[in-house]
């Protein structure tokens, strides 16, 4: 009669990204039940990979036990709901966290005096872990402000140059 192979590796939970799979992959060792990631070294380089964590198969009820209440997001799950449109399976653009919201109001901006309305069916997201605000799609001409503004500056400091140094020529 075959015996299962106790030994092998199981997943307990699927879809994680690199700090939740983290954090359980801790929880389970600090009471004394191995656990082991997928991905766990590219999860860190590529910020949208899903990682698996497993278990061996006989550790596999005491782990369960112990993750039963614990709850995490998984991936683009956590905001359904949220509100009209469901985000999908979208990441952060900045940190790769899967713990966004649908945002309608003002968009904090970098710029003073400039305002951002976000409507309802604009796209704009909020990223809860690390604070940012960005749309999911970006506008053709999403750069254009920024590359004018350099285009003025860098002008108005070579004129100025040209003019300092012919002053500097007829003292």
């Amino acid at each position: 009669m075959d015996q299962p192979d106790l030994d092998k590796l199981v997943v307990i939970r699927s879809g994680l990204d690199g700090h939740q799979a983290n954090m359980l992959k801790l929880n389970l060792e600090g009471q004394g039940i191995p656990a082991f990631l997928a991905n766990e070294n590219t999860g860190s380089l590529n910020l949208l990979s899903h990682t698996d964590l497993f278990v061996r198969a006989k550790d596999w009820a005491a782990a369960e036990q112990a993750l039963s209440k614990i709850e995490t997001f998984p991936r683009a799950s956590g905001n359904v709901g949220a509100d009209v449109r469901d985000v999908g399976d979208v990441g952060c653009r900045h940190c790769g966290s899967s713990r966004i919201m649908p945002f309608v109001g003002n968009v904090p901006t970098a710029i003073p005096f400039v305002v951002t309305k976000a409507g309802p069916m604009d796209g704009w997201y909020h990223c809860t872990e690390c604070d940012s605000y960005y749309t999911a799609s970006r506008s053709r001409f999403s750069s254009m402000p920024i590359a004018l503004g350099w285009s003025a500056f860098m002008g108005v400091l070579a004129f100025g140059l040209i003019l300092l140094i012919n002053w500097l020529m007829y003292l």
